[in-house]
C-alpha cells in the first residue's frame, strides 16, 4: 500500500465577522516518488495554505492523519503550569521561523525521541556502580539532571542538587519539492529549566513534607547549555539525524502560580553535520501583567491605556466583570497584547454587545504596532474573541 504524506495549514481557527464567503481552493500539488526496491511508492500531498494575518506552519500529515509525538503527555517532572507549556511550544515554533521559514518548511511533532527516552533524560544521572572486585554492578544512567548530593539527610541532598531540567521537546521541520518529495530539513530542541525546584520528603512514619528551593538563573542556563551538548551527541548518533541542522532553545519557567509565562533565554544553531555547539545567543523577552506595579514602572504609557480600557469596559458592562491583560515584549518592543475578560453568567445578547463595544474601542485605546487579542469568557467557558491587528479594523467572533 502506498504511504501518503500531506502538509496542511496549522492555523488553529479562523476569525469571522459574518458569514464565510466561498473560497476558490487551488488544486492540491501531488508529488509522486518513484518506487524503489527498499520501499513502496509514496505520494506526497501539499494542501493549500490558509491566508491569515498570523504566519502559521503547514503540517506534515502521514496517511492523511496528524502525527503526534510519542513523547507528548508522558514526561515525568514536567512543567508546573499550563501557561508555561503553551508558551514553550509556541515559542519553539517562533524561534524555528527565524531559521526554517514557513513558506518552505512544514511542521511535525518530534518522533525521534519517545516518551520513555525523554523521561530517562529528565531523571537524575546515576554514575556507574562498581563492587570491591572491580566488577560493574550497574551501568551509568542517561539522566541529564544532577545526581543527588552527598548530604546528611534526604532534604539536604535534594536542596543541594535541585532538578534543573523540567522538559525536553522535539519539533521537526520538513522540506518538500517535486524532485525529492518531503524530507527532514531541521530539528528544534526545546529545553525547559526551573526557576524553583518543588520537592517532597517523607519521614519514617510516612508523613509527607513539601519543600521548594530557588534555582539560580545563571546556574540553570549554564547547566542547560552543557546538557544541550550532550543531547547533540546523542542526536547525531541516531539514524536520520547525523547531519540535519539543529536549533537548541532554552526556556526558563516562572514559579508555580505565576500569572505570566516564562521566557526563552538563549538559543544556539548547529549547522549541518556539526558535532559541537559553537555559541549561544541571548534573547530579550519580557512578560508583564496589566495592571501591576511592574508594568506601570516599565511601560507607563501602555499601563495608562490599559487602565482606561479596563474602566470603559467595566462601566459599559455594568455588573461583575474582571479583566487581566498580558503584554509580551521582544527586545523592548511590544510583540502582542492579550486581555482576558471574565464575565459571570451573561446572555448571548450581552456577549454580542460587549464584543461590539470592545471592537470599537481597541484601535483608539491601544495605539500599538502589535496585535491585540481580547478573549471573552464566562463560567460556561469561552464566549468570543475580538482581535485588532495593526493598521486594520478590529473584528470579532462569537462562539456558538
Amino acid at each position: 500500500m502506498s504511504k501518503k504524506w500531506m502538509a496542511a495549514g496549522a492555523a488553529s481557527f479562523l476569525f469571522l465577522t459574518g458569514c464565510m464567503p466561498s473560497v476558490e481552493q487551488p488544486e492540491e500539488e501531488v508529488i509522486v516518488v518513484e518506487e524503489t526496491e527498499e520501499e513502496e511508492e509514496q505520494e506526497y500531498v501539499i494542501t493549500p495554505t490558509i491566508s491569515t494575518p498570523d504566519n502559521y506552519y503547514r503540517n506534515v500529515l502521514e496517511d492523511g492523519t496528524y502525527v503526534r509525538s510519542e513523547a507528548r503527555g508522558t514526561t515525568a517532572d514536567a512543567m508546573q503550569n499550563r501557561r508555561d507549556m503553551e508558551e514553550f511550544e509556541l515559542g519553539m515554533m517562533e524561534i524555528a521561523s527565524s531559521r526554517f521559514d514557513q513558506e518552505n518548511y512544514y511542521f511535525q511533532e518530534g518522533n525521534f525521541l519517545d516518551g520513555e527516552e525523554v523521561n530517562s533524560w529528565l531523571r537524575r544521572f546515576q554514575p556507574e556502580q562498581v563492587n570491591e572486585e572491580g566488577e560493574v554492578t550497574s551501568e551509568a544512567t542517561p539522566g541529564l539532571n544532577p545526581q543527588l548530593a552527598d548530604a546528611e539527610d534526604e532534604e539536604a541532598s535534594m536542596r543541594q542538587a535541585p532538578l534543573v531540567l523540567s522538559n525536553v521537546q522535539e519539533h521537526n521541520y520538513f522540506l518538500g519539492n517535486d524532485e525529492e518529495g518531503v524530507q527532514l530539513g531541521g530539528v528544534v530542541m526545546g529545553i525547559s529549566v526551573r526557576s524553583v525546584y518543588y520537592f517532597r520528603t517523607e519521614d519514617e512514619d510516612g508523613g509527607l513534607y513539601f519543600h521548594e528551593e530557588p534555582v539560580e538563573e545563571e546556574y540553570a542556563l549554564e547547566y542547560a547549555r552543557e546538557q544541550a551538548g550532550v543531547m547533540l551527541q546523542r542526536l547525531r548518533s541516531r539514524e536520520g539525524l547525523e547531519t540535519v541542522p539543529v536549533t537548541f532553545a532554552i526556556f526558563r519557567e516562572e514559579p508555580r502560580g505565576s500569572v505570566v509565562p516564562g521566557t526563552f533565554e538563549q538559543v544556539a544553531h548547529v549547522d549541518e553535520g556539526d558535532m559541537n555547539i559553537q555559541g549561544w545567543e541571548t534573547l530579550n523577552e519580557q512578560n508583564f501583567v496589566f495592571p501591576s506595579s511592574q508594568a506601570r514602572d516599565a511601560q507607563p504609557a501602555l499601563s495608562e491605556a490599559y487602565s482606561q480600557f479596563q474602566s470603559e469596559v467595566t462601566d459599559f458592562f455594568g455588573q461583575s466583570v474582571s479583566l487581566v491583560g498580558r503584554g509580551q515584549y521582544q527586545d523592548g518592543t511590544l510583540d502582542q497584547m492579550t486581555v482576558n475578560v471574565r464575565m459571570q453568567t451573561p446572555g448571548r445578547p450581552e456577549v454580542v454587545a460587549i464584543a461590539q463595544f470592545i471592537s470599537g474601542r481597541l484601535s483608539s485605546t491601544f495605539q500599538t504596532q502589535a496585535p491585540v487579542y481580547v478573549y471573552l469568557e464566562s463560567v460556561n467557558g469561552p464566549e468570543g474573541v475580538v482581535v485588532q491587528y495593526p493598521g486594520e479594523e478590529a473584528f470579532m467572533h462569537i462562539y456558538r
